[in-house]
């Protein structure tokens, strides 16, 4: 598998369970996860999300799936195709008075 095309995925016969895949929809990396079941009868395929860690069944014919070889930087759920490491973290920073402390008392 050395060319990005060897990577496509055409039908559920080619996933096996532990297999790495994304699955893109209009250009924008929707889910990321391994195989953990797959239904060649009907074209579909469960995964275990990497991000959320739910488990979500994917039809291969909304979606384009790529397999995601070893070692490779993925892009982020939601992105336009960059690589993760290019990506400003998805942690939203703390305005101004967003600290409360809070005590608590015991009644007694």
């Amino acid at each position: 598998m050395g060319e990005d095309g060897d990577l496509q995925v055409r039908s559920v016969a080619e996933l096996a369970a532990g297999d790495e895949i994304e699955a893109w929809h209009r250009g924008r990396l929707a889910h990321r996860g391994r195989v953990s079941r797959t239904l060649e009868d009907i074209d579909l395929f469960w995964i275990i999300d990497a991000r959320t860690g739910a488990r979500r069944l994917l039809d291969l014919e909304q979606l384009s799936v790529r397999r995601v070889p070893a070692g490779r930087p993925t892009a982020v759920v939601g992105s336009p195709g960059a690589p993760a490491a290019q990506q400003e973290p998805a942690v939203p920073k703390p305005g101004p008075g967003a600290w409360r402390q809070v005590a608590f008392v015991e009644a007694g």
